[in-house]
């Protein structure tokens, strides 16, 4: 049976991813105590682009890749998803490819690299303008996907339309590990 999510089911899926990236980012911030002693003083514009990298690299990526594999695999959904019994597929009802499920998860993403562009540079104190053009625009663009996605009968939001994806409701016996029936005597 394949229908449309509910907001409660979406929301305590997304919670549960939460708690993934937080284990992540709780990690960084236990590997940064460690390496901070050793890295040079943040003061000029190259610093500001080294930070943007490792944001980029050490946050954004991972978590990219976390959505991305995990909902281009067999069970089509993250941890969240699947706990909630949900998955990604085509707009068309197929399955996903990859390339699609890649670029969801970068427009997914983008209202949160905005907002780390904006952050650093208030951070940092430099570029005053473009740090709020971004946050500005991390604000707009999420704000516009929960308005597509209140308004869509399928409940796509920008990512979804942009990727030619949505969520779906899945039968509750797709639980996280499925494994054949025990043939043993």
């Amino acid at each position: 049976m394949q229908t449309r999510p509910g907001w409660k089911q979406r929301i305590l899926a997304s919670l549960v991813d939460y708690l993934v990236i937080a284990a992540w980012l709780l990690v960084l911030t236990g590997f940064s105590f460690v390496i901070a002693p050793f890295l040079p003083p943040l003061t000029g514009r190259q610093d500001l682009l080294a930070t943007d990298v490792i944001v980029l690299g050490a946050t954004v990526f991972p978590v990219w890749l976390y959505l991305s594999l995990t909902e281009a695999s067999e069970a089509a959904g993250t941890l969240g998803k699947r706990v909630q019994h949900l998955a990604v597929q085509a707009a068309d009802g197929g399955r996903a490819p990859w390339p699609r499920i890649a670029l969801r998860n970068v427009v997914k993403l983008l209202p949160w690299q905005l907002a780390h562009l904006g952050v650093s540079r208030f951070m940092l104190d430099q570029q005053f303008g473009v740090a709020i053009a971004c946050y500005v625009a991390s604000w707009l663009l999420l704000i516009a996907t929960i308005v597509m996605a209140a308004r869509d009968p399928q409940r796509r939001a920008l990512h979804d339309r942009l990727a030619g994806t949505r969520v779906i409701t899945t039968a509750q016996s797709n639980r996280l590990v499925t494994r054949p029936p025990s043939t043993s005597v």
